[in-house]
């Protein structure tokens, strides 16, 4: 046997409680199984507007992605980045977006989450421990927002424990509960959910809880009472809050984001919106592109599933320092016409916890080229830098033969250090993401239950590089 191999089975057999935690594995790229035809975008008024987090937290995916990026990893096996540790926190760690849950008549505001299934809230009983040694430490250093309590409606799920953990060593422990929850307008009864009573927890002083919208395969209920002797991959599934409700005929199976844009860079500014089982009612597009879901799983070591990605294929990238460039976006050879750049890209990562772009490094250079001034690596950070005022390219991304051009205020990001980023980094051979710079251009359909994603362009950008809703 390996050492590889033996160190994974002593893992598996090693309570959760009782490990680091520290360590994960990229999973091969899989296409869910689709259990009905595509949902039709039809405007729905199941619609929750969507806050900012404090600009300094952390999103959930952003701890993967970053050792991901950072390629610390041993036969595979990569090793997650403590909380705060990016060269440029508001840059690269991600944005967090909060929105409001009911429980049992009482509104908390918890973290939306696409890579994760769980819904959990913090009981107003609780120990808040530090996530690197699990010293106790005051409940404030977590900060959490308001605490739930059980109410009327609630009732304990015996011989039942939550236990997760995240990329950056959060971890949570606690009871099962169910209870009346209500998101979107849509509410479901008896809802299975974590109780939180012990938290390693970097919060961000306004967040009670999380609510994750991944497939439900990623629950996180265990047999018994004690979280040490939980073993990772013995968990009970259960349906989750986004599951049940498409699940009880309540919703369509799919969910929409429109992401705003934070000119000012103000956590009270608006983050979005969210809409369940249909699209808000927003000005869009009249065209889609629709691409099929391809499944990133983030596994730990034992082959247990902990979080996860909704990736596509991206056709390829147009760019272009003149603003009347035409792009052949169907790839026919046409010479009178601009060829995309790159080759298709698949397991394209489409991730709102990301900040920017992170693309192929041949496309992260032609678009640092094509600002004037162009754009260079600094030493220090190993980002594009770029003048704050320099005049922009223009730049899309070609999904399924439809071009989604960038606005400009997203090309250029101001980092708050006194010089700013390309909004378009280098991937360096890793995974290409699209991030909020692409987000923030589109409104984006997860429809889980046919296994697709699919956009909708959000601006009108003329050929002056002026730019109208």
């Amino acid at each position: 046997m390996r050492l590889l191999e033996a160190a994974a089975l002593v893992a598996f057999a090693t309570p959760i409680a009782a490990r680091g935690n520290f360590d994960f594995r990229v999973s091969q790229p899989r296409r869910p199984v689709a259990i009905k035809e595509p949902s039709p975008n039809h405007i729905t008024s199941n619609t929750i507007s969507l806050g900012r987090a404090d600009s300094k937290s952390n999103s959930l995916s952003a701890g993967y992605l970053q050792a991901i990026r950072a390629g610390n990893h041993v036969d595979g096996i990569y090793s997650r980045l403590r909380n705060g540790t990016a060269d440029l926190p508001s840059v690269g760690a991600g944005s967090v977006f909060l929105a409001p849950l009911d429980a049992g008549g009482e509104t908390f505001y918890v973290v939306i989450d696409t890579g994760s299934s769980d819904t959990w809230l913090i009981n107003s009983a609780f120990t808040c421990v530090d996530p690197t040694d699990s010293a106790t430490i005051p409940e404030e250093d977590c900060a959490f927002g308001p605490t739930y309590s059980l109410t009327s409606t609630a009732s304990q799920i015996d011989n039942r424990n939550f236990n997760i953990s995240y990329a950056d060593g959060e971890r949570l422990n606690g009871r099962m509960i169910t209870e009346d929850l209500t998101f979107a307008g849509i509410t479901v009864e008896n809802q299975t959910m974590g109780l939180v009573t012990e938290a390693g927890w970097y919060g961000d002083g306004a967040s009670s809880g999380l609510l994750g919208l991944a497939y439900s395969t990623l629950t996180n209920q265990y047999n018994g009472n004690d979280p040490t002797a939980d073993i990772r991959g013995i968990n009970i599934p259960y349906n989750p809050l986004f599951t049940s409700m498409y699940a009880q005929k309540l919703t369509a199976p799919l969910f929409s984001i429109a992401l705003d844009r934070d000119i000012a860079r103000s956590a009270q500014a608006r983050g979005g919106v969210l809409a369940v089982g249909g699209i808000p009612n927003i000005p869009h597009g009249t065209a889609w592109a629709s691409a099929n879901i391809s499944v990133v799983g983030i596994d730990a070591t034992t082959g247990q599933p902990e979080y996860q990605f909704y990736s596509i294929r991206v056709d390829g990238w147009a760019i272009s320092a003149n603003w009347s460039a035409d792009f052949d976006v169907k790839m026919t050879g046409n010479k009178r016409k601009v060829a995309l750049l790159g080759a298709p890209t698949r397991n394209s990562i489409v991730d709102s916890g990301t900040s920017l772009i992170y693309a192929p490094s041949a496309v992260a250079a032609a678009v640092a080229a094509a600002f004037s001034p162009a754009a260079s690596i600094s030493s220090q950070t190993g980002l594009y830098h770029v003048d704050c005022n320099a005049r922009t390219p223009r730049f899309g991304v070609t999904v399924s033969a439809k071009t989604f051009f960038v606005n400009r205020l997203d090309l250029i990001i101001d980092t708050g250090y006194g010089f700013c980023v390309l909004g378009v980094q280098d991937n360096n051979g890793g995974m290409t993401i699209l991030g909020d710079v692409f987000m923030r251009n589109v409104l984006t359909v997860f429809d889980v239950g046919a296994g697709q994603v699919r956009f909708s362009a959000r601006e009108l950008q003329l050929t002056n590089g002026t730019v109208t809703q």
